[in-house]
């Protein structure tokens, strides 16, 4: 992650001796243009996604942060997704974060908050009419998914308060399996 985050300090073999030093970093709220990452309410829980691509289309790849009302880093996924263009690599990371959370029963009859740096799909998941018909099945997921839930809020960030998700994506770009892990 560090050839993907400059200010990320830890190398593979910390991480996987110690989640401590990732769960630290990724409190870190302030970023360097001063926009900050807000925590969930208590009780409730914050994906932060971002989908990219190498290309209209291209390779593509999506990540996400799970985390709690503390700030404390709970799920964490980097995967590779084909080629596609960045609006769908986005919604695909909408998708995966959404089916995470109904596959951890912690999670279950709680509030979500979906954060993404895309307007366009933010703007999808509020508004139907909008939607790219092609997709139906992905929107449909997310739909029947929602049950899990006591509420489900999608909401657009700036980049800069999306940054460990964004690292996330470019790593799923260079996988060839998927990166899923929780703490």
């Amino acid at each position: 992650m560090k050839a993907l985050h400059p200010d990320f300090p830890y190398s593979p073999s910390d991480l996987l001796r110690s989640v401590e030093g990732l769960i630290r970093w990724s409190n870190v709220q302030i970023t360097r243009t001063g926009v900050i990452w807000s925590p969930p309410t208590i009780d409730s829980f914050k994906w932060n996604v971002d989908g990219y691509s190498l290309g209209k289309p291209g390779l593509s790849g999506i990540g996400g942060v799970l985390r709690n009302h503390h700030g404390y880093l709970l799920g964490i996924f980097s995967l590779p997704v084909g080629i596609l263009d960045s609006n769908i690599a986005e919604l695909r990371a909408v998708v995966k974060a959404v089916e995470l959370s109904t596959s951890n029963c912690l999670l279950h009859h709680k509030h979500i908050t979906i954060e993404s740096d895309s307007a366009n799909v933010i703007s999808w998941m509020h508004n139907s009419h909008n939607r790219p018909w092609m997709h139906r099945e992905l929107f449909s997921t997310v739909q029947r998914l929602t049950r899990f839930f006591g509420s489900i809020t999608f909401s657009h960030v700036y980049r800069e308060s999306n940054s460990l998700a964004y690292c996330m994506d470019k790593q799923g770009v260079r996988r060839s399996s998927d990166f899923i892990a929780w703490f």
